[in-house]
């Protein structure tokens, strides 16, 4: 019979069987472990609850999960796209395209892809509607006001890759088995792989499995209650996560973003044709500023948002208030003048860290001196 105070063995069948102390060792750590008891379900369950919590947590607006698996119909229309010219100077598009389509190319047994959100909006307006502008002012795209987005968002997603691993290194621990895998310790690096504009990754076809939004027709992913003024990461994983429900679209029979492009850039089937697009002659294209991008970009320094603008659902934007993506002074709808200056000594030094040192400022300033207005060609 049990005295006072001590467990009853009926209660307890581990207690009957006669293990080893070693065996004894490893079960206590197990009991010890948050999946003790558990389901894989309810693991599964568990788990996703924390990655979406530690990526609020580490700075990201909004968070989905897609399931990881192989997409060939988003393979084809890549592959039809590059093949018809359209990604123009972006020739890493070409690349690598059967892993950009197949997350388990880029992450061995991947089970899930955590999609991101960034917001980056803010309380200014639009750079067209600002007083004074007109030919003697220069477009900024609404994004690159602030801070380097693919540095902050990295600096972010390496927060969350941090707290996800000291959350769950204890229960992965050295046996983590990704599906059909070998036992191995569990490794960040191999086994939660983030992506911020580079690598292999859809994002966009990702964030909309997700649930973050759907692409629209302009291409860019639109959430129903923010718009589209939002940055985009992303994780595969092999953990196993539960999935969220992918977003519907809602563009209808809406053709603003297509009609408002100056350039006639818009494609059918959710496309862009780069080689007639604003953004893409002024932040992709490298070398001299030729007269085809000058009659492109007319005056537009450094992106275009007129597609974003045109959108109905951006009229229910907010400002984000992250103090990196406010605008530094100069680049809210700078004069020809002042991007000129740029190119001067000591001139560019508060675009340290900005997007804009991609184009660098001999270019920009070349820009600055474009005399016409957009225009189609």
């Amino acid at each position: 019979m049990a005295t006072e105070g001590s467990a009853d063995p009926a209660d307890d069948p581990d207690m009957l069987v006669v293990r080893s102390k070693s065996a004894r060792r490893r079960l206590d750590r197990a009991k010890a472990l948050p999946t003790w008891g558990e389901s894989e379900q309810q693991t599964r369950q568990r788990r996703t609850r924390l990655v979406k919590q530690l990526a609020l947590e580490s700075g990201f607006s909004r968070v989905g999960i897609a399931r990881a698996e192989a997409l060939p119909d988003h393979r084809a229309t890549l592959q039809t796209w590059i093949d018809a010219g359209h990604h123009g100077q972006m020739a890493w598009m070409a690349k690598d395209v059967a892993r950009r389509c197949d997350p388990g190319q880029v992450v061995a047994g991947a089970q899930a892809v955590v999609a991101l959100a960034l917001d980056y909006d803010t309380a200014q307006p639009h750079t067209g509607d600002l007083d004074g502008s007109g030919q003697d002012r220069l477009w900024v795209s609404r994004y690159a006001w602030g801070d380097d987005y693919h540095q902050v968002a990295a600096k972010r997603l390496r927060r969350l890759e941090g707290a996800v691993t000291r959350a769950l290194q204890p229960e992965l621990g050295e046996r983590f088995r990704g599906p059909g895998g070998p036992e191995r310790p569990f490794s960040a690096v191999r086994d939660f792989r983030w992506y911020v504009d580079h690598g292999p990754v859809l994002e966009r076809v990702w964030a909309q499995r997700a649930g973050l939004g759907w692409q629209g027709r302009h291409s860019l992913l639109v959430d129903p209650r923010r718009g589209s003024y939002f940055f985009l990461a992303a994780v595969v994983t092999s953990i196993a996560l539960d999935a969220d429900e992918p977003m519907v679209d809602h563009c209808g029979s809406c053709r603003a973003c297509v009609d408002a492009c100056p350039t006639g850039a818009i494609l059918p089937e959710r496309l862009v044709d780069a080689r007639r697009c604003i953004a893409h002659a002024t932040i992709e294209v490298e070398g001299p500023v030729t007269a085809e991008i000058r009659a492109l970009a007319g005056d537009h320094l450094f992106g275009c948002d007129v597609c974003q603008e045109a959108c109905p659902y951006n009229r229910f934007s907010q400002p984000c208030g992250d103090p990196a993506f406010e605008p530094r002074p100069g680049l809210l709808a700078p004069t020809r003048a002042a991007v000129r200056a740029w190119a001067e000594p000591g001139g560019d030094a508060h675009l340290a860290g900005s997007p804009l040192r991609r184009r660098g400022v001999a270019a920009l300033a070349e820009l600055a001196s474009n005399p016409g207005p957009a225009s189609a060609t």
